[in-house]
């Protein structure tokens, strides 16, 4: 593992271990999701979990003790070959092989989509997201304790070209494909960023609408109370408990 330390609890359930891959590529962003981000999150206070970035995936050989993979955001573009793909396909193989559980968010939802379809499941948006914004639901267990959610949102690539073994399960008007289960494994992908509090995702959003034009062009704010975030943890909660 890299020099990044998991936050481990007391209260850690030692059945369920989390692989964590980091795919984040500025390093103070790395170190921010690490350090302030996935502490934050309650779920992660109750589990061991360990981090690795993607420029250290090569060297991971031996996944028998993890149960659980989650993939993060990035800055890349799951839309075009990346100099890690091979590496992070083997790891998403290896757990899907073993039937072990998976959530991908942004970047990793896409990549996950690209490991079981090829590169045909992935393509630059026609609409970017950027913001706080609303999202339809369906009935699925990685949503349950989840009512009429809002999202932070930063993507600029969708998922798309799914064939029947996947069920759509989260959908935005400019984004059919917000979230997918594949078949009725505990594999997930998620466009939006349910680990984003309303601290952690202004800090994004300021800093991104000051640094690039597209996003200033595609930014929407459906948020009203800030509290109404609270319930997107759960999505965490309802993964690493999924029976």
């Amino acid at each position: 593992m890299d020099s990044e330390v998991p936050y481990i609890s007391y209260q850690q359930d030692v059945k369920r271990v989390l692989l964590i891959i980091n795919c984040i590529i500025c390093t103070t962003e790395q170190t921010y999701f690490g350090e302030k981000i996935l502490p934050d999150i309650e779920a992660f206070r109750k589990h061991r979990y360990e981090i690795t970035h993607l420029d250290n995936i090569s060297g991971l050989k031996d996944f028998t003790k993890f149960t659980h993979l989650l993939i993060s955001g990035s800055e890349l573009s799951a839309a075009v070959t990346n100099k890690y793909d091979s590496e992070l396909y083997r790891i998403i193989e290896y757990f899907l092989e073993n039937k072990k559980s998976i959530l991908g968010i942004c970047y990793g939802h896409q990549m996950l989509a690209k490991t079981i379809l090829g590169s045909y499941a992935c393509q630059k948006a026609q609409t970017p997201e950027f913001g706080w914004r609303k999202v339809h639901i369906e009935s699925n267990a990685l949503f349950k304790g989840i009512s009429m959610p809002i999202f932070a949102h930063s993507h600029f690539d969708e998922v798309v070209n799914l064939n029947e073994d996947f069920s759509v399960i989260a959908s935005t008007e400019n984004c059919p494909c917000q979230a997918f289960q594949y078949k009725n494994l505990p594999v997930w992908g998620i466009q939006f960023h349910p680990e984003m509090t309303f601290k952690h995702g202004s800090r994004m959003f300021e800093k991104n609408l000051h640094d690039y034009q597209s996003v200033r062009d595609n930014y929407l704010d459906e948020l009203g109370n800030p509290e109404d975030l609270f319930q997107n943890q759960q999505i965490f909660e309802n993964f690493i408990n999924y029976k």
